[in-house]
């Protein structure tokens, strides 16, 4: 897909948008989840339509980060 697929699967820019948002907010892999939960988006077409988010949840923790 190389990110051009995207556009067949969310209805508008504005739900690509709030995607994107979501999962650059996402603060552990467990938040991510959530975010392909809500846009029922499968995790191998996750990262083959967007494969530099994908890096980005790869390096993120397991869980939420603990309050200090």
């Amino acid at each position: 897909m190389n990110g051009q697929g995207y556009n067949n699967y969310f209805n508008s820019d504005r739900e690509l948008s709030s995607f994107i948002i979501g999962i650059h907010m996402a603060d552990s892999k467990a938040k991510a989840a959530e975010v392909l939960d809500w846009a029922d988006l499968s995790e191998e077409y996750f990262i083959e339509g967007f494969p530099d988010l994908a890096k980005k949840v790869r390096d993120l923790p397991d869980g939420p980060t603990p309050s200090v």
